[in-house]
Parts: C-alpha cells; structure tokens; sequence
C-alpha cells in the first residue's frame, strides 16, 4: 500500500506553513521533504508539488499507484467544537475552508485515479510523527505549538499500533478572536515583540541564555496542569509594553535579555509540569514531543533530564512539516498495519550521484578537482581555518542541519563563530553555532551526554573542553549538540575522524547550508550559488573539491 502524506492542499486559505510532502510504501517511509527546499521560499506555504513530485520519483511510483492520500488537517473538527479555538471571523475563514477541501477531495481522483483521501487532525499528525518513529513499544505523547484545528497542546498515549488522545488545551476567545491559551502563540508574540522576526522563536531561545528570568510571567504563561493554567500572549504588551523593541536595527538591552530568559523560563517550567502530569497518569517513563514548540531545544532536555523520564524521542521536523510524515504514517497504521520504526537518521531528501554534480560542474567553467579520498582534504581545509560548504547523501529532513546540507568549520578557533557570522551566515552575532562530534567521543566533552542525532536536545559543553570548543560554546556554557557514528552518516563520520588525527578533536562546528533568510540547499546549484555569494572558502560536493583560491 501507497501512502502520501501532505499538509496543505491546492487552493486552501493557508494560515500555515512549512509545506511537505511524504511517501510510506508498504510501511516503510521511502521519502519526505519540504517544498522550500525546492521552490527557495522560507517556510513555504500552499499546496507541496515539488516536494510530491520528488516523493513519487524516489519511491519510483507514478500517481495512479498512490492508494490513499493523508492530509494533515481535519477541515471539519472546528465545526464539532464550534466555541473554542477562533473568532467568528476566522470561523467563517474555516467554513470558506472545509468547501474547498471538499472541492478537492472530489477532484483528486483526476490526478491520484485509485487514491482515497483521509483527514487525519492536525495533532494526532504531529503525534505520529514522533511516536511511530520512535522505536518506542509505549510513550507519553505531548503535542506543542501555536494551535491545530481546535488544540493549542495535547497529550496522546502511544501504545503498540494505537495512539489515544488522553486530554488538550484548545484555543480559547470566540468572540473576540484573541486566541488565547496557546504557547505557541505566547513565544511568538514575546518573538516578534522583540523585533526577532517571524519564525525566529529559535532567536528568542538562544538570547534567552543572555539573560536572567527577571519579570513575572505567572500571568503569561504558567500551567500547573492541563485544567490549571494561566496562558494569555494579550498580556505582553500589557505588562512590558516599556520593552518592546521597535526595529530590529535597535540594541538589544539587558532588559530585553531577561524579557527572553523569563519567557524561557515559563515555557520550561509549565512542559515540565504536563510531563510530569502525564507520567502521574500512565506510569510510563518514555516521552514523545512534536509541534513547533518542541524544535525547543532547552525545554526537551529539561524534560530529558528529568527523573520521571528515561528516553525522548523528537524526530527532525517537529514543525509543521513533519505533519505531512505523521499523517502517512498514521493512515498507514489504520489502513494497512503497522508503520512503526525506529528513525536512526534524518536523510530522507534527494540524492546526487558523481556524474550528477560533475555534469553541473563542467557547467560552470570553475576548476574543480576529484579526490577519491574526500574526507581527508576537507579535514584538511577545516584543520587549516578554512570555512567549507559539505554537500552530500540524501537531504536531510527538518530545519536542522545534519552534516549532509552544512557549513562545516574549526571549532578550536578562537573567533571561529564569528568569522562564519561575518563571511557566510551573515547573522545575529549573538546567535550560538553547534557542534557536530563522533558518537563514542561526546562524553569527553559533553556533561550528561546522550545520544543526539537530530540536533533537539541541549548539553553543557564541559568546563574543561570549553577552551577546546570556544566556537560552539555558547554564553552559558551551553551547546546544541549533533551526535554522528557510522552507520547513520559514513561519510561525516570519516571526516570527524580525519578531522580529529590533525586537531586532536573529532569535533566540527556544523550549521546550516545557506545565506540568511534562504531554506538549506536541496542541489548543486543551490550550493553553489551559495558558495558563489558568500565567503565560504571551497565548497565539497561528492568527492568534488571547488577552492574559491
């Protein structure tokens, strides 16, 4: 059976974002991306037809073979709960909304002939998005962000093949349309009340670390338990309206850091206690986050860390677009058995062999050379100060760069960060970078170290190794750690070990592949119009080798 997992459909009226597709064949996930990647807008919205497209390619299926069609949204829930989650506006906006779902579930069939649609809500997405990959036989499930249909946040249990919504904290304020009691939504207003942008609550999260939890956020966000909570963005303003930082070109004032650190604060502190809630209920130690709040890297492992907690798991693309994975994988679980596994890796995007990228190469004109044994002349470059874009494998998935998409630098250099900040990322200089490091390595330098794949959890960077490590060792000491062995990502793995044989650390600083404000690269051209505009010192794609001198 032929699953395709989508978030958004053609035409809708999209107040969401991060547009994704994903394909499950036979239980198995064959493929997912998101469209940014492909069409180069930031956290694209509307209907994903690249990212479709590329799914069908990799599982090498044409659209009449596709059997059922997940969409991540159920455009009818709002109407079982008709006072809870939205103005009458935004009402009307949903009734507007459900016809043109309907509309289109009765002309799919012209484009997936043997397809069936299912509306899978939005966070019972999210919660197979996290649960079915986790490995997990049973898990607390939480489901953090600015709303679904009707729910701002909800705990599910994961047991076997079934996940059960247990309770939820839906959008409140009909009438006026305030949309309160979501945490999401809270974060954001803090985020853009700081001139930090939309989308940057990850900002907002790494300026936290600057601070001190100074200001009282009892009022704003404080949940005690799911039926016992004070979440209100409204009063943002009310409060620390003093505060507001009204362009981004503004300083950023210690008041302004307390303001992120208190924010911070009340966001670990009320996830913490619906943990904990959560475990008092089911006994179980094991926990599953998904939503955009759980890209929250200091809440997960605060959570992590707890004694009423032994594993986490949070796959890649927490956000919005893993919504379109969850749902595929949770019609696959209603309709065709047990989609259930273990997800070791994020590389699940396109691929470019070596003939591939040399045919783009010979299209540049740039000298380029071919060295069978890549991983010791990047570590070389790397060993030498050089900056290198490392483009290899699969695309991974989510926001997160995982070593096949990223820009790779020494972390030993004093001044490292903010050479990449200047040259290449052209960002906030106050923002932390992170490391990538060997598996079996990361307890040399890492306090409470656990496994990391996916770059979600926070570790402090040893107070011995901090002057080993100054370019990822944030203000706090704090770093947003990558773990990398073998199996998961060969190559990288090699170059860690390269690395480490010239500089005595098989530790790399690792972020994004790509200029401010642009999604991570998907191809060669991408990577190399990057390269072009930035300055990386030589780009690594394959075993190609392109020195900008």
């Amino acid at each position: 059976m032929n699953v395709l997992g989508i978030n958004q459909i053609p035409g809708m009226l999209a107040w969401l974002h991060d547009s994704a597709a994903a394909l499950v064949k036979d239980g198995v996930l064959a493929a997912t991306a998101e469209e940014e990647r492909f069409n180069r807008v930031r956290h694209s919205r509307g209907y994903p037809y690249q990212a479709v497209e590329y799914c069908l390619k990799e599982g090498g299926i044409d659209k009449k073979n596709i059997d059922i069609i997940a969409v991540s949204q159920d455009p009818y829930l709002a109407f079982k709960h008709p006072f809870s989650g939205f103005g009458a506006r935004a009402f009307g906006k949903r009734a507007i909304n459900a016809g043109i779902f309907e509309y289109w579930r009765r002309n799919a069939k012209r484009e997936f002939p043997n397809a069936r649609v299912v509306y899978i809500p939005h966070h019972l997405a999210h919660a197979a998005s996290s649960y079915r990959c986790s490995g997990f036989s049973e898990a607390n499930i939480l489901t953090i962000d600015a709303s679904g249909e009707i729910e701002t946040l909800t705990f599910f249990v994961g047991r076997g093949n079934k996940i059960k919504k247990i309770w939820d904290i839906k959008l409140d304020g009909f009438l006026g349309g305030k949309k309160r009691n979501s945490i999401g939504l809270v974060y954001s207003r803090v985020t853009n009340f700081l001139n930090l942008g939309t989308h940057g609550e990850g900002k907002t999260m790494g300026l936290a670390s600057y601070g001190s939890p100074k200001h009282d956020f009892s009022s704003i966000l404080n949940i005690r338990s799911h039926n016992d909570y004070n979440i209100d963005r409204d009063k943002v303003s009310g409060l620390y309206g003093h505060l507001e930082r009204k362009s981004a070109k503004e300083d950023l004032t210690e008041e302004h850091k307390n303001l992120a650190a208190s924010l911070q604060q009340g966001l670990e502190e009320s996830i913490f206690n619906l943990a904990r809630e959560a475990h008092a209920f089911t006994g179980i130690r094991n926990f599953c986050l998904a939503g955009g709040v759980a890209l929250n890297c200091n809440m997960n492992s605060k959570i992590a860390n707890a004694d009423f907690c032994d594993k986490i798991f949070i796959q890649p693309a927490a956000n919005d677009s893993g919504t379109a994975l969850g749902a595929a994988l949770e019609a696959a679980a209603r309709f065709g058995g047990s989609p259930n596994f273990k997800m070791e890796h994020a590389y699940f995007g396109p691929e470019f062999s070596n003939n591939e990228i040399e045919k783009f190469l010979k299209e540049t004109k740039m000298r380029y050379e071919f060295h069978e044994n890549i991983e010791a002349i990047t570590a070389g470059l790397l060993a030498g100060g050089k900056i290198v874009g490392w483009f290899q494998g699969r695309m991974e998935l989510g926001p997160r760069a995982l070593c096949n998409r990223s820009i790779l630098a020494d972390p030993s250099m004093h001044g490292m960060n903010d050479k990449v900040n200047n040259y290449v990322k052209h960002r906030e200089p106050w923002r932390p970078f992170a490391p990538v490091v060997a598996e079996e390595d990361g307890e040399k330098y890492f306090e409470n170290y656990a496994k990391s794949p996916f770059m979600l959890l926070t570790f402090y960077v040893k107070k011995s190794a901090r002057s080993l490590l100054p370019a990822i060792t944030h203000v706090d000491g704090s770093s947003r750690m990558q773990t990398v062995n073998r199996a998961q990502n060969p190559r990288c793995y090699k170059l860690l070990k390269e690395f480490e044989k010239r500089k005595k650390i098989p530790v790399l600083l690792n972020t994004s592949f790509n200029d401010a404000n642009e999604p991570i690269v998907a191809t060669p051209k991408d990577a190399f119009r990057c390269f072009s505009s930035t300055g990386l010192d030589a780009l690594v794609m394959g075993n190609f080798l392109i020195r900008k001198t």
